[in-house]
């Protein structure tokens, strides 16, 4: 035990949801521990777009940062999406124009490395590339144990961990079941033409015994983000493989093929996992809380969760903050973690997952979309805004 360093707070986990924590218990001027196996920036596979509460979060953080975020570079911004029910049928979300951005584009190596960059050097201390071995569980708190025999004993752990959460396995012992998960794959292309000059997002819903999610964001670099996915558990019930379904809609859909004639994939195809259990598992006990794909906030039907968990971090240090000031970090004060995700979440992931539900039932979800499409278009806006910035 000669390595022990005490603290309140560690969190395990640099991405997105974890930096987010880190950023906050910075600007509540609490010192804290923020491990990852990884050295930033590193890549992470992803759709690579961002909406809604990724943009609450940033602006919470302060205007630089937004201001940082929306002059970068390597991001890319449009007020445009365009989701595509059918080849005849389409949704058309525009924003407007004295804001700022709809979505927004960028590869998670950049992304979350900005977010890394922002964690605070006074009250953080981070161990990045040095991974957890083991927790343990103890009278003072949890134990946690690195790669390099560095042993942290803290008062509150965070699991920023994501979709395959050692703090969740290990201090619950659960797994997110695959009927909450989607399963998808991606892949970088140049070259690809009729792309819309105001960098609109194109979203298409392909059926194939169940509804396939296509995408195609553009990026700073010229390239293309092209991604398709679906429910875990209906790919392994239809034995749907992604990267046959993906080479039939790039070279045979009608309204894709032309786009990618001429194009040139520049990556591997590679898959990742967005979990959205919430409501359904475990987000908290004694001495730790779980945040961002560990405690299953991505959204069912558009799939992102980069937001959602920037912003549970955010909401995690209300409750960390309130443990410290009154010295209690049991299930009985930490359980406000849950009902303040809630409180923030349940209306929109609900919706989410029915949506995704009744997605399955093609001809009924034509005709809603059809009779609702234009009441949608118009009050848009409003529906997204307080999630939004």
């Amino acid at each position: 035990m000669n390595n022990l360093i005490k603290t309140d707070v560690c969190i395990i986990g640099a991405g997105p949801s974890g930096s987010a924590t880190s950023i906050m218990l910075s600007k509540e001027k609490i010192h804290h521990y923020i491990i990852d196996k990884a050295v930033f920036p590193r890549d992470k596979t992803c759709g690579d777009g961002l909406i809604l509460y990724a943009y609450k979060s940033l602006k919470i953080f302060g205007d630089n940062i937004f201001n940082s975020f929306l002059n970068h570079p390597k991001i890319l911004h449009s007020k445009s999406v365009r989701l595509h029910i059918n080849n005849e049928l389409v949704i058309n979300f525009k924003e407007s124009k004295d804001r700022d951005m709809l979505i927004s584009y960028v590869k998670r190596i950049d992304f979350d490395n900005f977010l890394v960059e922002q964690i605070s050097n006074d009250f953080a201390f981070k161990e990045f590339g040095n991974g957890v071995k083991s927790l343990e569980k103890t009278e003072k708190g949890i134990l946690v144990k690195l790669k390099d025999n560095k042993q942290i004993l803290a008062k509150i752990i965070v699991g920023a961990d994501g979709v395959n959460s050692l703090v969740s396995r290990k201090l619950i012992k659960q797994k997110p079941d695959t009927k909450y998960k989607s399963t998808f794959i991606s892949a970088y292309f140049k070259n690809v033409d009729h792309l819309p000059k105001d960098n609109e997002a194109e979203i298409r819903i392909v059926y194939k015994k169940t509804p396939l999610f296509f995408y195609i964001f553009p990026l700073s670099d010229g390239t293309v983000n092209v991604s398709l996915g679906a429910r875990t558990d209906k790919l392994n019930k239809y034995n749907i493989n992604l990267l046959e379904e993906v080479d039939h809609i790039l070279n045979s859909h009608e309204k894709v093929k032309h786009k990618f004639k001429k194009a040139t994939i520049t990556s591997k195809w590679r898959g990742w996992v967005i979990p959205f259990h919430f409501g359904k598992q475990q987000v908290f006990g004694d001495n730790f809380l779980l945040v961002g794909d560990a405690a299953g906030l991505a959204n069912a039907f558009y799939k992102e969760g980069v937001g959602t968990g920037m912003m549970s971090g955010i909401l995690a240090v209300k409750t960390i903050k309130e443990a410290i000031r009154i010295n209690d970090f049991s299930s009985k004060t930490l359980n406000k973690h849950q009902k303040n995700l809630k409180s923030e979440f349940s209306k929109l992931l609900k919706f989410s997952y029915f949506t995704l539900i009744l997605m399955r039932f093609k001809q009924i979800f034509y005709t809603l979309v059809s009779l609702f499409k234009n009441k949608v278009e118009k009050k848009f806006k409003k529906m997204i805004i307080k999630r939004s910035y």
